[in-house]
């Protein structure tokens, strides 16, 4: 997995950048008048951002371009506000990068094609931010002409209820943990969440979805404890074999839940088995080698239970 430098970027483009999402999220968000002018079939992800370099802590975006079905051409711009609070000048932001994407086609000697905007948001307070340029602009009626209206369309996550989330499971597992990733509700609706996984055709594409899905919670969910997570993942998606329980070790390791190697084995048995007896702990104290350490580190997560443990850690 690539190093996390913003985990919000990181899961925004892991979740839509796969055609498919993206082609679910703007059937089943844009208005309906709109999606019905759009080939959704021709969404073809390109390459571009158009981001401040110092407004990536704030918004991520991806831009895609489609066929129209009058035969030609448009762009749908989804951008990203992620911080957990709505910022009055995205109506601002949205025109700038609407911009940027027509400079550069002009540049390129293109036709201008129009943009569909559309801003995502999933901060724990309700938008109540304007959702077109012009709304910035207070003065007199007979000036309105001469506002740009640059209207956008708006998915505020924080007004949807989990039934109220539609799509595929893929789509809705990336709505779902966006939605409570800064609310200490989302333990709540961990199980849920994860109980969509079990929808997913393929395993493969299940396996890094989960990887990346449990990356964006240990990184951004500071409200939950890492062994929260893998307790309802388990618990969940413990019968789908031994591939979900690697990627839930992987997790596990990365976080790092003690430092030492040796306090870390301790500590999963003991989150995972409630008691370690004292000669198992005393036989984990004497082990001095790393890779040894790193594989029983694997297997406290991976063992179906302390007996099953104990054996490998006898092995000789």
């Amino acid at each position: 997995m690539s190093e996390l430098t913003n985990p919000h970027d990181h899961f925004f483009k892991e979740t839509f950048s796969r055609i498919e999402v993206a082609r679910d999220l703007l059937a089943n968000y844009l208005p309906p008048e709109v999606a019905a002018v759009l080939n959704l079939d021709t969404l073809e992800a390109q390459p571009d951002s158009f981001i401040d370099a110092d407004l990536q802590e704030q918004f991520a975006d991806l831009l895609y371009k489609v066929e129209l079905k009058d035969g030609r051409s448009a762009y749908v711009y989804i951008l990203l506000e992620h911080k957990s609070y709505p910022d009055p000048e995205t109506p601002f932001q949205v025109l700038r990068y609407e911009m940027r994407i027509w400079e550069n086609d002009w540049r390129n000697g293109e036709a201008l094609k129009p943009i569909i905007p559309l801003v995502l948001y999933h901060g724990r307070d309700r938008w109540r931010v304007a959702t077109d340029f012009g709304g910035l602009f207070v003065g007199a009626e007979a000036l309105r002409p001469y506002w740009p209206q640059a209207r956008y369309q708006l998915l505020d996550l924080s007004s949807y209820s989990d039934e109220e989330v539609r799509g595929a499971a893929h789509l809705q597992i990336g709505l779902l943990v966006m939605r409570y990733i800064f609310d200490p509700a989302l333990r709540n609706h961990l199980e849920d969440i994860f109980a969509l996984f079990h929808d997913l055709s393929e395993s493969r594409t299940a396996l890094e979805y989960l990887r990346t899905v449990l990356y964006y919670m240990g990184n951004v969910a500071v409200h939950l404890e890492p062994e929260e997570i893998v307790t309802v993942v388990k618990g969940t998606l413990a019968e789908e074999g031994s591939e979900i329980m690697q990627t839930v070790a992987d997790y596990w390791i990365e976080q790092g839940v003690e430092q030492g190697l040796q306090e870390t084995v301790l500590d999963i048995l003991t989150v995972r088995f409630d008691a370690v007896p004292p000669e198992i702990e005393e036989a984990i104290a004497a082990i001095g080698d790393v890779d040894r350490l790193r594989y029983l580190r694997r297997q406290a997560v991976l063992a179906a239970d302390l007996d099953e443990f104990t054996d490998l850690l006898v092995e000789d």
